[in-house]
């Protein structure tokens, strides 16, 4: 018996439909049993049998004319006859009863909006729709009212109405709007129904990206709710990544591409370069998103190995990554923020510049690290230790120059104005990363090696992204010359002053782990590796200050109070940084384990310390842009050896412990002095009415700060 034979339930269902034809059948099958009055499929422009299906239910069809799902959804209700309507996608499969038992729930509960419980599921045997389906069964987002499977008020919905300039996402914006008008809405914890996923990549992808796009939209339209949107994702992941590893280790590899499609989408459709250049804030924008980046899932890479591997593993592989990463500032040699200046001004667009850019950074950057393996070999202790393995050496040297070669390739894409470019290979690098740790755990591959070879695959990755992004701008590097001397002296010769100031600010972080490995053992060197980067995150927050106000004050002359615009800020910012990481850093240590979590007690002594650090990097800015470099270098310098010459008697005595009081001591001392400096500095300022800008050094841009 046809359902129009027996109409049963007072209610119009709508069912949008594009292309649907493998679905639709089994979703108007299900729908029809259940005898509702009304069924409505909109079509939005369908190229195989929808609409044919859609008829032979005896569903009233109309068109859309292809202005996607919610003007699909509208256009269904405005043709609805009952007061109560139902939307329902058409990959969803109702079970037999299950609309009239939501219908009462709808109406004893005095809803206004009532989802039916999804229980999510592949329609193919293949990993993709099967790791989907897993996503939406095991996360908090089945507790979220949506729409794809949903009854509601008709006059709420012609009155309240999806906002059709969506093409996705439009659920999660009605469901803001509804919830700020105080309507009652629902998800059923006893009526289920079933929701499906294309099981293929494409599919998955298509997901990732429609859902990134749609909470761009909704931060555009709703702005006071951008801070939780952004982070959905990266929260998503952290979560998706711990129940994986507990539950389901196969799922571990979804999670990369979840992470990245998701971030690209909504980054994409924030801000929309289309090919042009940048305006000064959205350069901005994108290199802080680019420095923040690697620091959030660096943790998430280093959480993965202290899971797996042992406290003295991780401790080894964590001093090796520091060896790399030190590696990397060493051989940058300033090169990068000479090209700043330069390749702006290059006749041939810096073809030249930068391939000789890339070939300086990348020979001084396998020189420095090839002198670096002998001097720790030397000693064996630390990590001189991981020489014995020729496998560990081989991929220290080449992430020291493909790291290196990333780096510049950043400095590149601030030059370009295109800085979104860097954020892009920062997200390639970091994923990269996390696959193939995931898949060597996967196949119970639990080496250093596994550590180094997955930041090493990483790099490369962000490497050929790059230069296939510089091939696309018609900026390919013109190699034919190879490393042209002349255009190498013409980099270094205005970038070592400024190398100098940033080898001395950096020095202690990059040597510390070496230093404590070398001390105290790979066990302690592991914790203190995860506290340092925790730490580091929160301490980008004034460098970040510091590096603005250089900015400003080298495009403006005449801003009195800048600089305590700037310290202000760097100040309340880096004061929610710190609170934050004292809440959060415990419990994150703890989940890695009891090897991890005594080091929380590391956590309080290095956040004062941080805070003090936003006098320093606001002065050392105001240096920068001053030209003062000789007398910063030399303030950072001093800093440097009170924090690294005692280090090694200090780790001995006093552990970890007394390493994050000598540091902290360190900036203490350092902030007196900058804080003396920048007093005597702004009174000149007031005093003459306008600082002399005598070097407009530049704006370092993101780098290989964190694996």
């Amino acid at each position: 018996m046809r359902w129009t034979d027996v109409v049963e339930l007072e209610v119009s269902v709508v069912v949008p439909a594009r292309n649907a034809a493998a679905w639709l059948g089994e979703c108007l099958e299900s729908i029809t049993g259940q005898g509702p009055r009304e069924l409505i499929v909109v079509d939005g422009c369908s190229t195989d049998d929808t609409i044919k299906i859609a008829r032979s239910f005896g569903a009233q069809v109309i068109s859309d004319e292809g202005r996607g799902l919610p003007a699909a959804r509208m256009l269904g209700v405005k043709n609805a006859r009952c007061d109560i309507v139902t939307l329902i996608d058409a990959d969803v499969v109702l079970p037999p009863g299950s609309l009239g038992r939501l219908l009462g729930e709808f109406e004893t509960g005095g809803f206004d909006g009532l989802q039916f419980g999804l229980a999510s599921e592949s329609d193919g045997p293949g990993y993709w729709g099967s790791a989907l389906a897993w996503h939406h069964n095991h996360s908090r987002v089945r507790s979220w009212f949506g729409v794809c499977a949903t009854i509601m008020r008709r006059d709420l919905l012609l009155s309240v109405g999806f906002d059709d300039s969506f093409r996705s996402g439009e659920d999660i914006e009605l469901r803001i709007r509804l919830q700020k008008a105080g309507y009652r809405l629902g998800v059923s914890p006893t009526t289920v129904v079933r929701h499906r996923f294309t099981d293929t990549f494409d599919g998955a992808r298509d997901q990732w990206e429609q859902d990134g796009a749609g909470m761009a939209r909704t931060i555009r339209k709703h702005p006071a709710r951008a801070g939780w949107i952004v982070a959905l994702p990266l929260l998503a992941t952290v979560r998706g990544v711990g129940m994986s590893l507990v539950r389901a280790p196969r799922y571990l590899f979804y999670w990369p591409g979840f992470l990245l499609y998701n971030y690209r989408s909504m980054i994409g459709e924030i801000l929309r370069p289309a090919g042009q250049p940048l305006s000064v804030g959205g350069n901005a924008a994108w290199l802080a998103a680019a420095r923040v980046a690697p620091m959030v899932t660096g943790f998430l890479f280093w959480a993965m190995v202290a899971l797996v591997l042992s406290p003295a593993q991780t401790g080894l592989g964590s001093a090796v990554v520091s060896a790399a990463l030190l590696t990397v500032q060493l051989g940058m040699f300033g090169v990068g923020p000479a090209t700043l200046t330069l390749l702006p001004a290059e006749p041939d667009g810096g073809r030249r510049l930068i391939a000789t850019s890339l070939l300086t950074v990348g020979t001084f950057s396998l020189a420095v690290a090839g002198g670096l393996a002998a001097i720790t070999g030397y000693f064996g202790s630390g990590v001189g230790a991981a020489w014995n393995n020729p496998v560990v050496t081989v991929l220290f040297l080449a992430t020291a120059v493909s790291g290196a070669v990333a780096y510049q390739l950043d400095h590149i894409g601030v030059a370009q104005e295109r800085a979104d470019r860097a954020l892009r290979r920062s997200i390639v690098q970091s994923i990269v990363q996390l696959s193939v740790l995931a898949l060597a755990f996967t196949f119970g591959i639990h080496e250093v090696s596994v550590v180094v070879g997955a930041v090493a695959t990483g790099t490369v990755a962000s490497v050929v992204v790059g230069l296939r992004q510089l091939r696309r701008a018609k900026a390919a590097p013109d190699w034919r010359h190879g490393l042209r001397h002349p255009l190498a002296l013409k980099l270094l010769k205005p970038g070592l002053p400024n190398h100098a100031l940033m080898l001395a600010d950096r020095a202690p972080g990059y040597l510390l782990p070496l230093i404590v490995a070398a001390t105290l053992g790979p066990a302690p060197t592991a914790a203190w590796y995860i506290v340092w980067m925790m730490a580091s995150a929160v301490f980008f927050v004034p460098q970040s200050a510091g590096f603005s106000l250089q900015t400003a004050l080298a495009r403006s002359r005449e801003r009195p109070g800048l600089v305590a615009s700037a310290l202000r800020a760097s100040l309340l910012l880096t004061l929610v940084a710190g609170g934050l990481l004292i809440f959060a850093g415990p419990l994150l240590l703890r989940f890695l384990g009891p090897d991890y979590a005594s080091a929380s007690a590391l956590i309080p002594i290095l956040v004062p310390a941080v805070l003090l650090s936003c006098i320093t990097q606001v002065y050392y800015g105001l240096c920068r842009a001053q030209g003062r470099l000789l007398e910063s270098t030399a303030v950072a310098a001093a800093a440097a050896v009170l924090v690294l010459v005692p280090a090694p008697a200090v780790a001995h005595l006093y552990g970890l412990t007394g390493i994050s009081m000598l540091w902290s001591l360190a900036q203490a001392a350092v902030a007196l002095i900058a804080s003396w400096r920048l007093i005597a500095l702004t009174h000149v300022k007031a005093s003459s009415g306008a600082v002399q800008i005598r070097s407009s050094a530049n704006q370092e841009p993101t780098g290989m700060e964190t694996p």
